[in-house]
């Protein structure tokens, strides 16, 4: 069986490989299964590069983690995304499913108010991700610490992610309101301000509106009523709530063809 470019584990046989190939497509089709994860726990008998063990117990826990088997989801992610080498040579070939099993792991303490915990998988996604995801799920990392920080009382670096989060997201709703929220935070009230008018004009079929008309009232001394003139082109269009989308590991990334 040919060995393909990309795998640079320790098995000589293919075996590893090709289930590996195996099960993310599989997984990008979301049909993988409990019979993959069986398969995947096989290889763990063959794989002996520390590394791609690694890669393959990120593999099985992001399966548990689309079957909804929370627990065992973040039992086996906490001990892929510890074990992982990166200062050797082979993490460079296993980083898109590092970075994934980071994600999944953040969402998963996210979800459980471990906001303490989640920060650090966040972080960890930090250095690789314009290698690993598109600016969907740059704009999900942001928007994680800049709640997780926020929740966690520190409120000058929740303000520096929800920036960047506005940013990536194209000033949609959700992030502007975020944003409203940490320049709040950190006693920035005009830039508060600025933020929530720009919510005014072009948010009041926005969800969590009320909310944010809650927020301005209390914290910032507005009416909620739009001022006059106000024009920007800078915001787009609304996205409400931490969404299930959001929460979901983006697809592997492994590039199958060699290079």
């Amino acid at each position: 069986m040919q060995i393909p470019e990309w795998y640079t584990g320790s098995d000589e046989s293919g075996r590893v490989a090709a289930g590996i190939e195996r099960a993310i497509e599989r997984m990008d089709e979301r049909t993988a299964d409990h019979t993959d994860v069986a398969d995947l726990e096989k290889l763990l008998a063959t794989e002996e590069e520390v590394n791609w063990r690694n890669f393959l117990l990120g593999l099985v826990g992001t399966i548990h983690y689309d079957l909804e088997e929370i627990d065992s989801a973040r039992t086996v992610l906490e001990e892929s995304v510890k074990s992982y080498k990166p200062y050797i040579e082979s993490f460079d070939d296993v980083l898109s499913v590092y970075c994934q099993s980071c994600y999944t792991l953040g969402v998963i303490l996210f979800d459980d108010s471990d906001y303490s915990e989640a920060i650090p998988c966040f972080l960890r996604c930090l250095p690789y991700m314009h290698e690993v995801y598109d600016e969907t799920y740059i704009g999900h990392i942001y928007t994680f610490l800049a709640l997780c920080l926020s929740w966690t009382s520190q409120a000058g670096y929740s303000a520096v992610f929800s920036e960047a989060a506005a940013f990536i997201r194209r000033y949609d709703c959700e992030s502007m309101e975020q944003l409203m929220v940490a320049y709040g935070d950190t006693g920035e009230i005009d830039k508060a301000t600025d933020v929530f008018q720009l919510l005014q004009r072009h948010c009041q079929d926005y969800e969590n509106y009320d909310r944010v008309l809650e927020y301005a009232e209390q914290n910032l001394g507005e009416s909620g009523v739009v001022p006059a003139g106000l024009v920007s082109d800078r915001m787009g269009t609304c996205v409400c709530g931490i969404s299930t989308a959001q929460r979901k590991p983006a697809p592997s990334g492994l590039n199958m063809t060699a290079t």
